[in-house]
């Protein structure tokens, strides 16, 4: 009884929070946006404030999209979490009018972050304003309410009820359903394209999901040096991270299987480098270790992939860039969110990304449970040995 009534009393808390959350973030998103520019029907604004990986898993149907709007005689302008803007800066310019890069964790919490950049937003006129995030985040979104676009469009999307989620559905004029059941994103945002396009029950065609020619051209100058293996030890949660001491025990095992047959390479962002010298101590001097950390930027990351024999990876933005490059993938993960990103379906793969996760969650999916498990599983119980059977059926046996 004492604790059912704890319960409704903290949710009662939060619900106060986020309600004077709201107020606050939508008096100032309002105020920001009292003098907009008039909105010109011919300019399309895209908004996505999500990850790496889903920028990736869009970009098809990014391009199809950008290619309908120029039929209809419009232009777009991305508005792109900072994290991925330079990879759609790099890749795909020519999509855009403009890219504007936004610090979407800044956005949220740096009230004056926020209205310069909603001013800035204001600014552009748009006619029609396209917000195609699936798993949709309220602070990140709620601008758009305030805009004078006379065309807003989102999907109903991932999210949960209550006065702020009904305030920020009716601000849209298109409300897209969406499939309840878990979809891999690359279909999910098919299922967006085809609904914006009005193709109803019309299947669209397969957009190619891949990366640019100039990261195949970077590739193949990495690989001068000789094959090597990526190591990618990060991934922006700590509980999605297979742990150092495990990569280190595995390049000993590389090194003792291989020998000189491959280099090793550990990769990362800046923030990664602590990572790689954990690793480098734990395996010892007699394990070679490129630490290449911090020294690529996103496109250059795509290209030391692109030219690897192999890539072994946690659940992050690596695992995505192998995969679609072609690059032979082996993923460590939880397993939380099967079939959203992980496992690709077969039919968009060309190479081989074999998938390992812990064994309870193994036991799980063997039973056709792929459900949301109660706690995040351990991944540090995927084992060494594991990794090395599955890393030498991926790139074979050590030459004699």
């Amino acid at each position: 009884m004492l604790g059912t009534l704890l319960a409704r009393f903290r949710q009662f808390r939060r619900q106060r929070r986020q309600q004077r959350h709201l107020h606050q973030l939508s008096r100032l998103d309002a105020a920001a946006l009292a003098s907009q520019a008039p909105p010109d029907a011919s300019h399309v604004l895209v908004v996505r404030n999500d990850s790496i990986g889903d920028y990736l898993l869009y970009r098809p149907w990014l391009r199809r999209l950008s290619a309908e709007a120029h039929r209809r005689g419009q232009r777009l302008t991305l508005v792109a979490h900072a994290l991925w803007a330079p990879l759609a800066r790099a890749w795909d310019a020519d999509l855009f009018a403009e890219v504007l890069a936004v610090d979407f964790k800044r956005f949220t919490t740096d009230l004056a972050y926020r209205a310069e950049t909603v001013r800035a937003v204001g600014a552009l006129g748009a006619g029609e304003v396209i917000y195609p995030v699936h798993v949709r985040e309220a602070t990140a979104e709620n601008f758009i309410r305030f805009l004078q676009a006379p065309v807003r469009v989102a999907c109903q999307g991932e999210h949960h009820k209550g006065p702020w989620f009904a305030a920020l559905d009716a601000g849209y004029t298109r409300l897209l359903p969406s499939t309840p059941a878990v979809l891999f994103e690359y279909d999910r945002n098919r299922e967006f394209f085809e609904h914006w396009l009005g193709a109803g029950t019309t299947p669209v065609a397969e957009a190619p999901l891949g990366l640019p020619a100039s990261v195949a051209s970077a590739a193949a100058a990495m690989q001068a040096a000789g094959p090597y293996i990526v190591l990618f030890p990060g991934a922006s949660a700590r509980q999605k991270r297979w742990p150092t001491g495990r990569f280190a025990q595995l390049a000993k095992r590389l090194q003792q299987h291989y020998g000189p047959q491959y280099r090793l390479v550990v990769a990362g962002s800046p923030a990664d480098g602590h990572l790689a010298r954990q690793i480098q101590q734990a395996a010892g001097p007699t394990v070679p270790l490129e630490n290449c950390c911090g020294q690529t930027d996103l496109p250059g990351l795509a290209a030391l992939v692109a030219g690897a024999s192999l890539l072994v990876s946690n659940d992050t933005v690596a695992a995505h860039l192998a995969a679609q490059a072609g690059t032979p993938c082996l993923v460590l993960l939880m397993g939380e969110n099967y079939g959203k990103f992980f496992p690709y379906p077969p039919a968009l793969l060309r190479a081989p990304c074999q998938c390992l996760f812990p064994p309870s969650q193994e036991a799980r999916f063997a039973h056709g449970d792929f459900s949301p498990p109660a706690q995040d599983p351990d991944i540090s119980q995927i084992a060494p040995a594991r990794v090395l059977a599955a890393v030498v059926e991926l790139v074979g046996p050590a030459a004699r």
